[in-house]
């Protein structure tokens, strides 16, 4: 089996997994409880609470654990909306997960405004047209940090300048930069993220709420380890990724080094096939590589390489079944490049003969076509 698929998800690292186990046989109680059990668990969670926050560079008290980087963007969306009734106009991306996309068209369906922000010629944020798109009545902008179909890596940390100059909020989900480039999250008000995407366990994300921020919970009734999201607290979840998290940044570097020449020895080789086009560009982080084969039917070449045993996509996980990627339109302004895209996301656990295997089986199909 070829797992080319890391940006859908990861497989849980060994250790991750060890600190799971361990965390949910020796500390299980419920961390709000006053018996020595619960106290317990409670400081397994500061402890977690206090690395992340650590690795992320924001305060433990702004952390809101919630199920999963969806539930986080709804909250942070639909929170600030709740809160901030009087302001109705947000700012967004065609780039952006679904899970930013239908809060967004929920809230549109309720009387608010919903501009989007041109893309630049290489398919990044045109921040003087997002600047000229802020009124007074702007609640948020909500800017995904990189695309999960192309790889690009978007200007957030301008954005988030822009924004706190402009008085306005800032809400970035950052679950595919999250450990595969460095990042600067100082400026944003408001960051989602997950553990699945970093070699952590499925199940838990987070929102980092800054302090002087507020917003409505979508989950009310039930102590948890914030009055922003009500719940039992997830022990072994939280406390695995906090270990997920500290892997990922300290392995940063070597990591994002194989992923290069990965990436680098793919590129090398694809670009000697007529009917491929390289949608990822320079801006792309290296785990991503988004390409499109003129003429096919992306869905069912996802199936014809699952047949093969290997396991690709032909764009988000979470976008829907319709056989089009709007990020690759939104960069190319190509029908054709949009419905034959595929994506092919690497990891430091891809290997050299695994992508030989890949290129072998993707020129048998290009042969059958006649390439």
């Amino acid at each position: 089996m070829i797992y080319l698929d890391y940006s859908a998800t990861t497989p849980i690292d060994d250790e991750v997994l060890m600190r799971y186990v361990h965390v949910e046989k020796h500390a299980f109680a419920n961390a709000n409880s006053k018996h020595f059990l619960g106290m317990k668990a409670h400081a397994e969670i500061s402890d977690a609470t206090e690395k992340i926050a650590e690795l992320l560079k924001v305060d433990p008290s702004e952390i809101i654990y919630t199920s999963c980087a969806s539930e986080a963007n709804n909250t942070a969306i639909k929170g600030v909306a709740l809160k901030y009734p009087n302001k109705k106009h947000i700012i967004t991306s065609a780039l952006e997960h679904s899970s930013v996309v239908a809060p967004l068209y929920y809230l549109q369906q309720n009387d608010y405004v919903i501009d989007m922000v041109n893309l630049d010629e290489h398919g990044r944020f045109d921040l003087h047209h997002l600047e000229s798109l802020i009124k007074e009545d702007t609640l948020l902008i909500s800017l995904v940090a990189v695309d999960s179909e192309t790889g690009i890596r978007q200007p957030i940390e301008e954005v988030g300048k822009l924004a706190k100059n402009k008085k306005v909020l800032f809400h970035c989900d950052i679950t595919q930069a999250l450990g595969k480039c460095p990042i600067d999250v100082s400026d944003i008000d408001l960051i989602s993220c997950s553990a699945h995407k970093i070699y952590g366990p499925k199940g838990i994300g987070l929102l980092v709420k800054r302090k002087g921020v507020s917003l409505v919970p979508l989950i009310h009734g039930g102590r948890s380890t914030t009055s922003f999201r009500s719940g039992t607290p997830q022990n072994a979840l939280i406390c695995a990724f906090a270990q997920a998290m500290e892997l990922a940044f300290w392995n940063m570097e070597t990591r994002i080094q194989r992923a290069k020449e990965l990436r680098t020895f793919l590129v090398n080789n694809l670009s000697l096939f007529d009917k491929i086009s390289i949608n990822s560009n320079e801006f792309a982080i290296q785990q991503i590589l988004n390409i499109s084969v003129r003429g096919i039917d992306s869905d069912e070449w996802v199936m014809k390489f699952s047949q093969k045993d290997i396991c690709i996509s032909a764009r988000s996980a979470c976008s829907g079944k319709e056989n089009f990627s709007k990020s690759v339109y939104a960069i190319t302004k190509d029908n054709g490049r949009a419905t034959s895209s595929l994506r092919i996301s690497l990891s430091h656990l891809t290997t050299m003969d695994q992508l030989r295997a890949f290129l072998d089986v993707l020129e048998d199909f290009l042969k059958e076509m006649g390439e």
